[in-house]
């Protein structure tokens, strides 16, 4: 019975470390692109998620009120491991006009595809994604700033 009980105990405490472990490992959306359309109605943010050293970074672009918190808005699309250069991760947001943005990228893997149109500030927003652009002007890395050591 006690072998039975420091089994389950083990396995508990285990399972419990695990789990504190991955969450620190894994690290939230930053904001890491904000583009205001050009009549000041709308937003394109571009968020940078780290999900830890064997994986590549997460892109998620969002269409929001000029000025809104993104945190609750929708992704209007996802990209893994987009890069701008050879060098560099990340995505170049680029509005056409009030209702159409572009997000251009070297390469990577799209994981959500762009909506069809989303909804902001009263009107229909397309979100265009183009792979094969290159920005060498990008800096290596990812695109969040890193975070500060303490002294």
């Amino acid at each position: 019975m006690k072998a039975r009980i420091a089994t389950v105990l083990t396995m508990v405490l285990t399972a419990l470390l695990a789990i504190g472990c991955s969450h620190d490992a894994i690290m939230p959306d930053v904001e890491v692109a904000r583009v205001a359309s050009p009549d000041l109605q709308a937003d394109a943010v571009l968020t940078e998620a780290n999900p830890g050293a064997t994986a590549s970074f997460i892109y998620r672009i969002r269409i929001v009120p000029h000025g809104a918190d993104w945190r609750s808005a929708p992704s209007a699309a996802e990209l893994y491991g987009a890069t701008r250069n050879a060098q560099a991760y990340g995505v170049d947001l680029h509005w056409q006009d009030a209702n159409n943005v572009r997000a251009d990228y070297l390469q990577g893997r799209v994981m959500k595809p762009a909506s069809a149109a989303v909804s902001v500030a009263g009107r229909a927003v397309t979100l265009q994604l183009r792979s094969g652009v290159s920005n060498p002007a990008a800096p290596a890395g990812g695109m969040a700033p890193e975070p500060k050591q303490a002294r």
